[in-house]
């Protein structure tokens, strides 16, 4: 039930979104002034968090309940196709990148490919290697990643439209790359290593931050993932080539 409910709020961002697209002026890419009043791209963002605030509790209480199924898995997987790939990759494109007629197109279908691929690989892991950690970045982050920028450009319009669109069709192809890479990104942060009252009062500052500035609050919370992770990794590295090194030496 929760994952349907997840998909619909996926499935009712696409919808809100193809609302948008009277208002693309083709020549002119990106938000314009009468663009910016529109709230159905806020929303469709909007729904995009919800849909992944509902995916990353639903294998949660299913095993809570004792009630977790490979069924579930599956329809979970299929539902993330929809709501982190179809709908992020559509809302770009049509916001961003139509103007590039084939060349947005590939950008935002590549996108949603490597969303369909990670989300394969995903499933054929053993049970072990789920619990761990992420082999390639989870598509609900890569989605964030999409979406936060998106919304900051709609709440601040920071950006250009020309260099906003620029910056997608460059971005969209190396988060998908992300997803079927072999990094690894961790399931558990630092907040499972502190108190838990400490841990509470974290989790209590970052969610006031994103119920209040939802547009600030999830950039910093996507991004920090993600560049957390891959300094980690090329920290990890540099030791263990310094490792490699020294022993050579001896």
């Amino acid at each position: 039930m929760l994952t349907t409910v997840s998909l619909l709020f996926g499935l009712l961002s696409i919808f809100n979104v193809i609302k948008l697209l009277p208002l693309v002026d083709r020549e002119f890419v990106g938000i314009e002034a009468h663009f910016l009043t529109e709230k159905s791209l806020w929303w469709s963002c909007i729904f995009l968090y919800i849909s992944a605030f509902i995916d990353f509790i639903d294998g949660k209480i299913a095993r809570l309940l004792n009630n977790d199924s490979e069924f579930g898995a599956q329809y979970d997987s299929l539902s993330d196709l929809v709501c982190f790939g179809v709908a992020p990759g559509l809302l770009v494109y049509i916001v961003y990148l139509s103007s590039y007629n084939n060349l947005g197109i590939m950008c935002a279908v590549f996108y949603i490919v490597c969303v369909a691929l990670r989300l394969s690989r995903f499933n054929t892991l053993s049970e072990d290697e789920k619990d761990n950690s992420f082999i390639g970045l989870p598509s609900p982050m890569a989605a964030g990643l999409l979406i936060s920028i998106i919304l900051i450009d709609y709440k601040f319009a920071l950006l250009s439209s020309s260099f906003a669109a620029n910056m997608f069709l460059v971005s969209m192809p190396i988060v998908g790359l992300l997803m079927v890479s072999n990094i690894t990104f961790p399931k558990k942060t630092f907040l499972n290593s502190m108190k838990k009252f400490n841990a509470l009062v974290i989790l209590s500052i970052i969610s006031i931050t994103l119920l209040t500035h939802i547009e600030i609050g999830s950039l910093i919370l996507f991004y920090s993932y993600l560049f957390f992770t891959l300094g980690k990794m090329f920290v990890v590295r540099y030791k263990n080539d310094q490792s490699t090194s020294t022993k050579t030496s001896q």
